[in-house]
């Protein structure tokens, strides 16, 4: 009887795990990504080990929600499993994260399969061949985070009066999930206004909304004031007949109090999107984005005169010069007749970049790019400008993180004219060999596991450049655990510093170092290891135990975390644990390396004062070796950052 009811509850587990999976696969057929991904992460975490096909579909959910390094780090493990489309968009993954020799061989693999694309994979290679020859940043333009919270999507910047209008979502909870978030599972964005500073163009205070009479259920922004700022123009998420939404644009005028009398301009379709208004300076042509028939991509920019009484003219397409087999967004036209815009399908580093075009005889033409450090292997969009300094201005970018979230940065200029810099173009050149003998010639080293120092075979090991972000390199680990991979000549040099990212899903817990081309050969005979997921989930907790300290003090909420880790080994005495010391990079090495093995000999000393035997606890010092954030030696952080590395990490070491 015992084994009938194990058997009755286990099938039905599986029933619903079936069940969760139908109804995931329903909301992915639906392009609901966000809804999809909830219930297969839900799959997995009862234990369920998904098939290679909902694999891919995950990895799709994470490529549409824009969380670009988790796509590439599923796809990654699925290579040989790819073809067609799925490989094209592992292609394009490689591409956005800055793999851009990668993402080649990938767009020339997939490039027999889907002869209907077949120019458009050309494009992308051109464009990973340039992206490859022109990292260099443009010497005299700062482009830093603001301040601005827009709680994960931008749709954008303006100027306004003396500060700028932006979208953001509220930060007071929301009252349901269907309320207030969309498909994406992002809140829905209304219009926010923050002041800026004119001695150097940043944000001042704390932001407060718009306007009351401009409050929506669904997303607003985009948007743009005429040359009076008596009207604004903006974008706004719309139901339209059938239950679909559509993108449209409306217009409000300013009473002398708030702003009044919306309307929806002509423009619009319900059958197609409309979005992203920009008024001229002169406020006599309205720009605009939609993907209406007749177009030469995904959106492109359409243009229309704004007769004297309000009304609109004909609609006309900008042309190919400025459109592409891609979607072009977010335009803005400058005091000097210059327009920005956005572009996936122009050459340029991956994802949205910002272009620039000259009006030349009636037409837009001579396209740029805006290159780095405007411009990133992510989107990057919604460039204005200061109308009272041109020196300033805003973009907007998902540069920070895994590219799932949005955030606003500003945009400087040094005052002193710097020459410059032509792209270097996509011909062969002829590089000088430089001599680099006196750094690594590769990255190698042994994967092995923090609990029985076992190898870690079939891990992946992807390699960036920590100041670009760029990937250089990917492998992975082999039946011994080993990694080799080069170095390309042009990271040897005394400033170079990786990003390290090595995951092995389901197994073990991911993980990131940030080692200086110098430290590279120390990994050749220390070796890099990995905490495993135990089933057991005790362990699991005692292993991801982080104690902080402060100067040469453990905090207050360390010693509750120690108290908590005497807690289990006095309850679980086989288990033996690693204390291992960590440091912030400031100061001085070989004091750094003294420092946190004296931290973690302070915690072993507390442990064995709670009545933990000191046979399963072992101190260990590592210095600046393993640092968690992007604070390695040389790099602007701010002291609750560097903080974050003063750590002494619990781990699993082995049982007795």
């Amino acid at each position: 009887m015992f084994f009938m009811c194990i058997f009755l509850m286990m099938a039905f587990v599986t029933f619903g795990q079936k069940a969760q999976l139908k109804k995931a696969d329903s909301f992915f057929g639906r392009g609901e990504y966000y809804e999809a991904l909830l219930l297969y992460n839900q799959v997995v975490a009862e234990g369920h080990k998904l098939d290679i096909p909902t694999q891919i579909k995950v990895g799709h959910c994470y490529y549409n929600l824009n969380n670009i390094d988790r796509a590439f780090e599923i796809f990654m493990g699925l290579e040989d499993k790819l073809f067609g489309k799925d490989l094209f968009v592992y292609a394009s993954t490689a591409h956005k994260v800055g793999f851009y020799s990668g993402a080649i061989d990938l767009y020339k693999k997939v490039r027999p399969q889907m002869v209907e694309r077949q120019s458009q994979i050309d494009e992308m290679i051109r464009a990973c061949e340039w992206a490859e020859k022109n990292q260099t940043f443009i010497p005299n333009v700062r482009v830093n985070p603001s301040s601005l919270l827009t709680f994960g999507q931008s749709f954008g910047i303006q100027y306004y009066d003396k500060g700028v209008v932006y979208s953001s979502a509220s930060e007071a909870p929301a009252k349901s999930k269907k309320e207030k978030t969309d498909k994406q599972g992002m809140n829905f964005l209304n219009l926010y206004y923050s002041e800026v500073s004119p001695a150097d163009g940043e944000i001042t205070g704390k932001g407060r909304l718009f306007s009351e009479n401009l409050k929506f259920n669904f997303h607003v922004g985009a948007i743009s004031f005429t040359p009076d700022m008596k009207q604004m123009y903006y974008t706004k998420t719309v139901r339209v007949k059938g239950g679909d939404s559509k993108l449209k644009i409306y217009r409000v005028t300013h009473n002398g109090r708030d702003w009044v009398n919306e309307e929806e301009i002509s423009i619009n379709s319900n059958t197609s999107d409309n979005a992203h208004p920009a008024v001229s300076p002169d406020g006599k042509l309205l720009y605009f984005v939609s993907n209406r028939p007749g177009g030469y991509g995904g959106k492109d920019l359409y243009v229309a005169e704004i007769r004297a009484n309000g009304s609109f003219g004909t609609v006309r397409n900008l042309g190919p010069d400025v459109n592409t087999f891609g979607d072009e967004m977010y335009p803005y036209v400058s005091k000097d007749n210059i327009l920005y815009f956005s572009s996936d399908g122009h050459i340029g580093f991956g994802g949205l970049d910002i272009f620039k075009a000259e009006f030349v005889k009636g037409e837009w033409t001579n396209v740029e790019n805006m290159m780095m450090p405007f411009n990133s292997n992510k989107d990057d969009f919604g460039y204005v400008i200061d109308p009272n300094n041109p020196r300033f201005g805003f973009i907007s970018s998902n540069k920070l993180g895994n590219g799932s979230t949005d955030a606003i940065f500003y945009v400087r200029y040094s005052e002193e004219e710097v020459k410059k810099e032509e792209p270097i173009d996509t011909e062969d050149i002829i590089i000088e060999s430089v001599m680099t003998s006196g750094f690594p010639s590769s990255f190698k080293a042994k994967l092995t596991s923090t609990f029985s120092n076992e190898p870690v075979s079939g891990a992946s090991f992807v390699i960036k450049d920590s100041f670009t972000g760029n990937i250089i390199a990917q492998v992975v680990s082999d039946a011994n655990g080993q990694i080799d991979v080069a170095i390309p000549d042009k990271y040897k040099n005394d400033n170079q510093e990786f990003e390290i990212n090595i995951s092995k899903s389901g197994e073990f817990q991911p993980k990131t170092i940030f080692p200086s081309i110098q430290e590279v050969k120390d990994f050749l005979q220390s070796g890099i290891s990995m905490t495993p997921i135990f089933k057991e989930q005790g362990l699991n907790e005692i292993g991801e135990s982080i104690v902080y300290y402060v100067g040469n003090e453990i905090t207050p909420d360390g010693f509750k975390m120690l108290d908590k880790v005497a807690a289990y080994l006095l309850n679980n005495p086989h288990v033996v644990i690693k204390l291992n010391g960590h440091t912030e990079a400031r100061g001085d090495r070989a004091v750094n390396l003294n420092t946190s093995q004296s931290m973690a000999e302070k915690a072993e000393k507390y442990l064995i004062s709670k009545g933990v035997s000191s046979d399963n606890i072992i101190p260990r010092g590592y210095g600046e070796r393993y640092i968690i954030n992007r604070c390695v030696r040389g790099k602007v952080c701010s002291d609750k950052e560097h903080l974050e590395n003063r750590r002494i990490d619990v781990v699993v070491w082995r049982f007795k």
